[in-house]
């Protein structure tokens, strides 16, 4: 127990003695409609959350949706990413996990694991990134073999914002490296009215592609809140 306090007081010490901030970014959102079949309902919710100490950085990227069309669950997708990277001014290099089950593709569990480096650059308007990563995928379903897979990932990301509004788009492209006719195409498109605030408006867009799936395309427009906090910590001399 006494090992467990040292190392918590250790850790606190390194955080208040370095340049750190925490940034979290999360929001809830729905959807609701009738059709022929009844009512359909659902709900995503969305994180972008990150730990900066120094040129270090831990960032957390979740998605997870959930779907009912009557009284049946139609939609339990989930994604969760994980970064840790050294950030510099004009680029970055990385390590990347990412952990995904899909109820809709009869995927257990998903597992992808890589490394990779990217640019990036800031205006008066927002900013600007793009990286890639190499990634290997395995892949666990729940009714045919296992599989394995070597991956490209290219990633694009521009950032806006204004007063009154904010707008976020996050792609992925993501080919195998033995067959480029194989591969997934995945991201998300925010526009956040009045961004400033700590709890604010948001219309977001998911798009989740895969070739290797039976069901190719997922596609998900909801509506809802956002919830932002950014606490700064400032190194003590």
């Amino acid at each position: 127990m006494k090992k467990i306090h040292l190392l918590f007081l250790l850790l606190i010490s390194f955080i208040t003695h370095s340049q750190t901030e925490l940034s979290l970014d999360n929001n809830l959102t729905g959807m609701y409609s009738e059709t022929k079949n009844g009512p359909q309902f659902g709900l995503n919710f969305a994180g972008n959350n990150s730990l900066d100490i120094n040129k270090f950085a831990l960032d957390l990227g979740t998605n997870y949706q959930l779907g009912y069309l009557q009284k049946s669950l139609t939609q339990n997708e989930f994604i969760q990413r994980a970064n840790l990277a050294y950030n510099h001014e004009y680029w970055d290099v990385f390590t990347t996990y990412q952990y995904n089950y899909s109820l809709i593709r009869q995927i257990e569990s998903d597992n992808w694991i890589g490394i990779g480096g990217g640019v990036k650059k800031k205006f008066s308007w927002g900013k600007l990134s793009l990286s890639y990563a190499t990634l290997y995928q395995s892949t666990n379903y729940t009714n045919i073999e296992s599989t394995g897979n070597l991956r490209h990932s290219l990633r694009g990301k521009i950032k806006i914002d204004k007063t009154k509004f904010g707008l976020s788009m996050e792609y992925y492209y993501q080919p195998s490296m033995n067959n480029f006719n194989d591969y997934i195409v995945y991201g998300t498109t925010k526009l956040i009215l009045n961004p400033k605030k700590p709890v604010s408006f948001i219309i977001q867009d998911v798009l989740n592609y895969r070739t290797d799936s039976q069901v190719k395309l997922l596609h998900n427009i909801n509506f809802g809140i956002s919830y932002k906090f950014v606490k700064k910590i400032e190194k003590k001399q």
